[in-house]
């Protein structure tokens, strides 16, 4: 399997161009645990989606967070599934990294297919991400992998976490989980705290038992009914997890995913960010 330096260095030579311009990266490293934000939350919430990457740039450089998963619909919001011009995402990615915030996975794109994998490959190498996130079948990844090899990407497999998942062609239980990862060693899991507590799992077990091949963890707090939460208030063991990541020096990467209706997503973010160094002590 890909080695967790490996991991790190994967499409390492399409960030060279543009270091010398960029800004000194943010430094969100806490206690040993590099942090992140999952852009996600900042669609379907009430802003206006126009410029809404400038919303997500100026929150996480006021929040102190270096590194996102950039959730590839707020890439154009009108026109994402469109071809995007390599000119348009250079834009992108010099936007972040001029904040001194580096795109490290991308997520959102269809994978389904071979054309549409390429596609969502070209336009992470261009961004400078080193992660493709998916939420695809277990058919889907058995099929795929050929070419992910071939590409040579890290691909991080979302799933959607549920214990009482029927349909044993969805990525849900652990064993599906398993197996998919088992299909390649360019398969990692992009593994959401929330949707797992939601999904009947238990998350701190989970991580515990697959820390290492976890690429990226969400971390979102909801209650076991599903419904997502301010951090602390749900049933997600966030502050758990993170000690369990601290403590074993796991390399995992956590990505704030806090998805809560809100009237101020921003605040939120800070809000969550705190939270999570005060778990670490």
């Amino acid at each position: 399997m890909l080695s967790r330096r490996r991991l790190g260095k994967v499409v390492l030579g399409a960030a060279l161009p543009f270091a010398a311009a960029a800004a000194k990266k943010i430094d969100s490293v806490v206690h040993g645990i590099q942090f992140g934000l999952q852009s996600y939350i900042f669609s379907g919430i009430g802003l206006p989606q126009e410029g809404i990457l400038d919303v997500v740039v100026k929150s996480m450089a006021e929040t102190g967070l270096g590194e996102c998963d950039l959730y590839a619909p707020l890439l154009d919001p009108a026109k994402w599934r469109a071809a995007l011009s390599p000119e348009y995402l250079r834009g992108i990615r010099g936007k972040f990294a001029d904040a001194g915030i580096d795109i490290y996975g991308l997520s959102g794109f269809p994978g389904n297919t071979e054309e549409d994998l390429g596609r969502t490959f070209d336009i992470a190498e261009i961004l400078g991400a080193r992660l493709v996130t998916l939420g695809i079948t277990l058919s889907a990844a058995k099929r795929l992998a050929p070419f992910v090899e071939k590409r040579g990407f890290a691909v991080g497999l979302q799933g959607r976490p549920d214990m009482n998942a029927s349909n044993p062609d969805t990525i849900a239980k652990p064993e599906n989980f398993e197996a998919a990862m088992a299909v390649s060693k360019n398969y990692w899991t992009s593994f959401d705290i929330g949707d797992a507590t939601g999904g009947g799992y238990d998350a701190l077990k989970f991580v515990e038992a697959h820390h290492e091949r976890i690429a990226l963890l969400y971390l979102k707090d909801r209650r076991k009914d599903r419904l997502s939460m301010p951090w602390g208030e749900g049933d997600t063991p966030v502050k758990e997890i993170l000690q369990l990541v601290r403590d074993r020096k796991y390399p995992i990467r956590c990505y704030l995913d806090c998805d809560y209706k809100t009237t101020d997503r921003p605040a939120d973010v800070k809000r969550s960010f705190e939270y999570a160094k005060a778990a670490l002590g």
